[in-house]
């Protein structure tokens, strides 16, 4: 029993950062966008189309490499619509972005149909024999795939870049007072316009990493509502990519435990064990709305179109 328990709980810990990497990317995709005043819904569909670009680059023999650029090419096409909706036509940034989520996921389930159940070459660790002295779980917790280290990288440059330099101050500026910004010469449709393409680019590689990492082939429907959650992740971890790590972890655990529950042989209704993600955003929304979490942090202009014209 107690054998079960440690390998058990060794597997589930070292499995924590493959699972918690795609909310990561996404989550800081999304605090990008909306540190600059641009909510943006259509996450689902931006991750789904860079989950089967790259699915479908690397079953056309591009190599891994191409295949991370291809699945940030896709989403940046589909990033590019919802630019123009919401920063250069100035559209109403909810329905946008829904728009956007149904038609990333539906064009991408019709160019995938072709290429779906055909399991590619996964993007592996890069020092497969680096932790062998390690803890079996300290080894599978440490030794990951580049995408992976670089979604934990990435948040402290983002958070240095928005926190520390001019770039960032006018970035913010653009979410927190957009003709204030206006006035002191930040070209705000430029910035939003920046924010969003960066952004749309970041969730591209937390798509792609689901598929060439984590599922390692193309199912539809196959990101199953992370990104709505990482939507979520951004008010939990009041718009701070430091604390998206954390919010990250949170539900990358709870994500790991779903698939060593469904094989460790327990009876566990598989329903509820499916529930757990959903069930654990539910508690993060909650959480976030307790006291003044969200108004203390959100930017004010969020999503609110930008016309130099208007006066307040």
């Amino acid at each position: 029993m107690n054998g079960f328990v440690t390998g058990f709980l060794g597997d589930w810990i070292g499995a924590i950062p493959v699972f918690a990497a795609p909310y990561l990317l996404a989550t800081t995709g999304l605090i990008i966008n909306e540190r600059a005043g641009v909510m943006n819904l259509g996450a689902e569909g931006i991750m789904s189309m860079g989950a089967v670009a790259a699915v479908i680059a690397m079953l056309s023999g591009l190599g891994l490499p191409m295949a991370v650029l291809m699945g940030c090419l896709a989403a940046l096409g589909m990033t590019l619509l919802f630019a123009l909706l919401t920063v250069v036509l100035r559209l109403e940034q909810v329905l946008s972005g829904l728009v956007i989520f149904a038609f990333g996921v539906g064009l991408s389930g019709v160019i995938g149909d072709s290429f779906a159940n055909q399991p590619i070459k996964a993007l592996g660790p890069i020092y497969p024999a680096a932790f062998t002295g390690l803890p079996r779980w300290l080894a599978r917790f440490t030794d990951q795939d580049p995408l992976t280290y670089f979604a934990f990288i990435l948040p402290f440059i983002v958070w240095w870049v928005l926190e520390k330099t001019e770039l960032g101050l006018r970035l913010r500026s653009v979410g927190e007072n957009a003709p204030a910004a206006d006035a002191a010469g930040v070209n705000v449709m430029l910035m939003r316009l920046g924010a969003v393409l960066v952004g749309g680019i970041i969730l591209g590689l937390a798509g792609a990493h689901l598929s060439l990492v984590g599922s390692q082939v193309w199912v539809t429907g196959m990101v199953s509502g992370r990104g709505w959650i990482a939507v979520a992740l951004v008010t939990f971890a009041r718009w701070n990519t430091l604390r998206a790590i954390g919010a990250a972890v949170l539900f990358g655990a709870v994500q790991a435990v779903i698939p060593l529950l469904l094989s460790s042989g327990l009876h566990v209704p598989i329903y509820l064990i499916q529930m757990m993600p959903y069930l654990a955003t539910i508690a993060v929304l909650a959480a976030s709305g307790m006291g003044r979490l969200r108004a203390s942090a959100q930017p004010e202009d969020l999503a609110r179109p930008f016309l130099r014209e208007e006066r307040r």
